[in-house]
């Protein structure tokens, strides 16, 4: 999973997957509310592409999603699932726990 904040802090950025209205959210077994994020495009659209028309992987810049995203996750009481793949999270971290892990691979950047 490290790699994974590594990737993301490279590029700058992290990949959500959604639609101009929308951005998917999921739950997982113990009913907790999951925003999954990916470190590449191409992994968020082969898990999700075809399920439903006009939804796409959204590039959202690593600092704007510290800065903008985190408050809303927190107010909508979500976690985040970090690079799920077939119905599998890579980990799943809460806001603090992402907040930290992203901000120190930013550092080391």
């Amino acid at each position: 999973m490290t790699r994974t904040f590594e990737v993301i802090a490279d590029k700058g950025a992290l990949w959500v997957w959604g639609d101009e209205d929308e951005i998917l959210f999921t739950e997982d077994a113990r009913r907790r509310t999951l925003l999954p994020i990916w470190p590449h495009a191409t992994v968020a659209r082969l898990e999700n592409e075809g399920d439903v028309d006009g939804e796409h992987a959204i590039r959202i810049p690593a600092d704007v999603f510290l800065r903008d995203w985190l408050p809303q996750l927190r107010e909508d009481d979500a976690d985040i699932a970090v690079f799920p793949v077939e119905e599998h999270n890579a980990t799943v971290l809460t806001l603090d726990e992402f907040r930290a892990r992203m901000t120190a691979a930013l550092r080391m950047n």
